[in-house]
């Protein structure tokens, strides 16, 4: 008995330091998240955080258009291209626009596709990319680019911007004619993406509800005033004409770094290098797209939002936790080796927030993983053995003490600011739900900082090569579902989504 009594003692230790060690991990990184939060709560309280001084909606729809570009990459699309296109050739409310859409010469079903939407739209325009697929999303794109300059040439025309979107997208009616003004102001804007709404135990699909909700209403604001480096979400983000060809010519005829798994991220670095404007605008309208839970379709939400596009993000565990693995060797690895450690302070301050997962969701798994054995050692010792000599060594000090209540303060604001933010997009039952899809996000985050160094690692060691993983996508509507109204007044009296 002595024996046993000498190895649980050890072993209890042994999750002491487990529990200290993964709680000042979290302390930092929630004094961190209290920096920002700070930031934007006083920014709001002060004025500090506001639109940049913008026409109102009705005089946006009177400046002249100009011609826009909208690119869009596919590999394996078929499912949804024709949807996308169709759906927001209609909806859009914007002449002057035209697609490029690539896709790969093995790609015989989505060419199909895409020539069924070109025949009902003439300002669809197909791009080959002269191999075979998949390659990466960065190399779709150089073709893209390319192919937008001699269009330009052969039909002696310039367009004013060149707007990124994925073949899942929801455009919103208004986004180009925002951008038709914003393009005269800056080099590059990106407008805030959120996720469609999802059914309330969408665990999965619920957690990008909440993280886009926080961090394209309150991170991206915040990143803007003090780096001025503004991250491109690879849709709704549009470079100015100039820019995207100083992207070209500085870098040997391509926009795009092929070899990048996060292409949108590592060219807003390169924007800020060459010394373009940058901005997030979070421009309200009196209306916003989203689809309504019960038949599936889009519909208006009549509430006073920003111009966002929607999308769906992943609701499978693998999905969801292969995609985020491929943002993280992209982000963390690869814009480490790309990007370094460049820029003033604030510049480095949000890289090192963008890096910063790699060490804290292993963190949150180790404090998961010694709390239940703690708890396992309660019971027992409740139970089973309330005479038991054992007792906590580390745990029962003064400042582990404090410690973990620092930390569980921490947990209370994080959550009410996920709540809070969530619920300004969606809704009261999505704010309420977002506290337990919190600890959900932390076991998908933690699955995916383990492939991506795992992946990563095996690439150093052996020199494998670090392959694209591409993410299936949906679309919520077919051909003929959506029909919006075309004016303004229209649309304010449409039906509002559930």
């Amino acid at each position: 008995m002595a024996h046993l009594t000498a190895y649980l003692a050890g072993y209890l230790y042994s999750v002491e330091i487990m529990m200290l060690v993964a709680g000042i991990i979290i302390a930092i990184s929630s004094f961190d998240d209290l920096v920002v939060d700070v930031l934007y709560w006083s920014g709001r309280l002060f004025g500090i955080a506001r639109t940049r001084d913008l026409p109102d909606v009705e005089l946006l729809e009177q400046l002249p258009e100009r011609p826009i570009a909208i690119m869009i990459p596919c590999w394996k699309e078929h499912d949804v291209i024709f949807s996308m296109l169709s759906s927001n050739c209609r909806l859009l409310r914007y002449r002057q626009v035209h697609y490029f859409v690539g896709v790969y010469l093995n790609d015989p079903q989505t060419q199909g596709e895409i020539r069924k939407a070109q025949s009902l739209y003439p300002n669809i325009h197909m791009v080959l990319v002269p191999r075979d697929g998949p390659t990466s999303k960065a190399d779709c794109l150089n073709q893209i680019v390319s192919d937008i300059f001699m269009f330009e040439a052969e039909q002696s025309l310039q367009f004013a911007g060149v707007v990124m979107h994925d073949s899942e997208d929801l455009i919103h009616p208004l986004e180009l004619k925002l951008f038709n003004k914003l393009v005269e102001l800056y080099d590059f804007v990106q407008l805030p993406v959120y996720s469609f709404s999802r059914p309330v135990l969408s665990m999965i699909g619920g957690i990008y509800m909440d993280e886009f909700a926080e961090m394209h209403t309150k991170d991206l604001e915040v990143r803007q005033r003090i780096s001025g480096v503004i991250p491109c979400a690879g849709v709704s983000a549009c470079f100015g004409r100039e820019a995207m060809l100083h992207l070209v010519d500085q870098n040997q005829g391509e926009a795009f770094r092929v070899a990048s798994f996060t292409e949108d991220y590592d060219i807003a670095f390169r924007v800020s290098e060459l010394g373009f404007k940058s901005a997030f605008i979070a421009y309200p309208a009196k209306y916003a797209i989203d689809i309504d839970i019960d038949t599936g379709n889009p519909s208006i939400l009549h509430r006073g939002l920003p111009i966002a596009t929607r999308e769906f993000f992943p609701s499978k565990l693998e999905e969801a936790y292969r995609q985020r693995a491929r943002w993280l060797l992209g982000i963390v690895f690869q814009g480490t080796e790309e990007i370094g450690w460049k820029g003033r302070f604030g510049t480095k301050y949000f890289l090192a927030r963008d890096r910063k997962g790699v060490i804290t969701s292993p963190a949150v798994m180790l404090a998961y993983f010694a709390m239940a054995n703690l708890i396992v050692f309660e019971a027992f010792r409740w139970y089973l053995d309330p005479d038991s000599a054992l007792s906590y060594t580390l745990l029962s000090s003064d400042w582990a003490k404090t410690l973990f209540w620092v930390t569980f303060g921490f947990l209370i604001w994080r959550l009410l600011n996920r709540m809070i933010f969530t619920g300004m997009i969606y809704n009261l039952r999505h704010a309420l739900m977002s506290a337990p899809r919190l600890i959900v996000g932390n076991f998908v985050n933690f699955f995916a900082t383990w492939r991506a160094v795992r992946v990563y690692t095996s690439h150093r060691i052996s020199g494998t090569p670090l392959v694209w993983d591409k993410t299936s996508h949906s679309y919520p509507i077919q051909m003929g579902e959506l029909e919006l109204p075309a004016s303004e007044s229209e649309l304010a009296g449409g039906a509002s989504a559930s």
